[in-house]
């Protein structure tokens, strides 16, 4: 059965509760959302934008012209399996992970899928003799663990474009490096997580393209954040230059979000069956089964150097919203 996703909020307990605040429309105009995103479809980024859809992890990450086209540009931090920049959810499960690789310098590039943390994931590499491939997993924190001792010939000519094809589904994996089949494996070690991308110390890789597809793959709308939470979790937030999710999966324990210095006028709802119930601070949010918007009678000051944690404990809410509306 899929787990519904519920995705949260921040909110100040100077506010009023639902009960008593006004029930209008949210005016148009620029805002940001936490929201719960119920539409389903691919991850892509071609990096034409930014980067915030990624977190890196380790090494530095940039966005470069390359002949013309925006590439996503990866260098060396610490060790191989540490430099990557990771996008995605931990409860992506099934997947077909696609992207476009350069080697600019050095021996590796390396990518991550059903990426947990630093001690559970996938890693794929090229080996530094520049015709083999390896597959690794990493469990538990325990050292890297080679998954076949087959490392098929594969050509990774430094200033040579490849296109990467890695399948998950299940406990199969299977890996093709322009459209030859180089993985057929089975390992039951992982079931779900991100997928990143990163270089080895010393070497620069070029990535694009990228694309991941499968049934459980949720994108944001524009200027909204995703959190999913599953019964109760930590919302962490920070005062910031911008307002942008810092990391967006709560199931792994915390998620943080940024939120400039400011005042916003704020509004609400929460979705569910009725009787469903939100508790985060000392709010106590009803659910409806008709959506309604709920304006907030105070405005919401957001000052320079704030943060705080939040726990939010939901029984019956399959969706709550809530809009900041910067007030200049």
């Amino acid at each position: 059965m899929k787990k519904i996703c519920m995705v949260l909020v921040l909110v100040l307990t100077a506010m009023l509760v639902m009960e008593q605040a006004e029930a209008v429309k949210p005016p148009p105009g620029p805002h940001f959302s936490f929201n719960c995103v119920t539409e389903f479809g691919p991850f892509t980024d071609t990096f034409d934008g930014d980067l915030s859809q990624w977190i890196n992890i380790s090494g530095n990450g940039a966005i470069e012209d390359d002949a013309g086209n925006n590439v996503y540009e990866r260098t060396g931090g610490s060790y191989v399996g540490a430099v990557v920049a990771v996008a995605g959810s931990t409860s992506w499960d099934n997947y077909v992970f696609e992207f476009d690789v350069k080697k600019v310098s050095g021996n590796y590039f390396n990518v991550v899928f059903r990426y947990v943390d630093q001690n559970n994931h996938y890693l794929l590499e090229p080996s530094a003799d520049e015709v083999h491939i390896a597959l690794f997993k990493k469990v538990g924190g325990g050292g890297y663990i080679e998954l076949t001792p087959i490392r098929p010939l594969q050509d990774t000519t430094p200033g040579t474009w490849y296109h990467y094809v890695i399948a998950v589904e299940g406990v199969s994996i299977k890996v093709w490096v322009d459209g030859l089949l180089k993985f057929d494996i089975i390992d039951t070690s992982l079931s779900a997580g991100k997928i990143g991308v990163g270089a080895w110390s010393g070497s620069v890789a070029y990535f694009d393209e990228i694309l991941v597809v499968g049934p459980n793959i949720k994108i944001p709308k524009p200027n909204e954040i995703l959190i999913p939470l599953y019964g109760t979790g930590w919302l962490g937030a920070t005062e910031g230059p911008t307002f942008q999710i810092l990391d967006n999966d709560m199931t792994d324990g915390q998620a943080w979000v940024q939120i400039p210095a400011g005042w916003y006028d704020t509004f609400d709802q929460a979705r569910g069956k009725p009787g469903g119930y939100l508790d985060y601070g000392d709010q106590h949010i009803r659910s409806t089964g008709k959506p309604i918007w709920v304006q907030h009678a105070d405005d919401l000051n957001w000052y320079p150097g704030r943060s705080g944690n939040w726990i939010f404990i939901n029984n019956g809410v399959t969706c709550y919203s809530y809009r900041f509306y910067p007030l200049w």
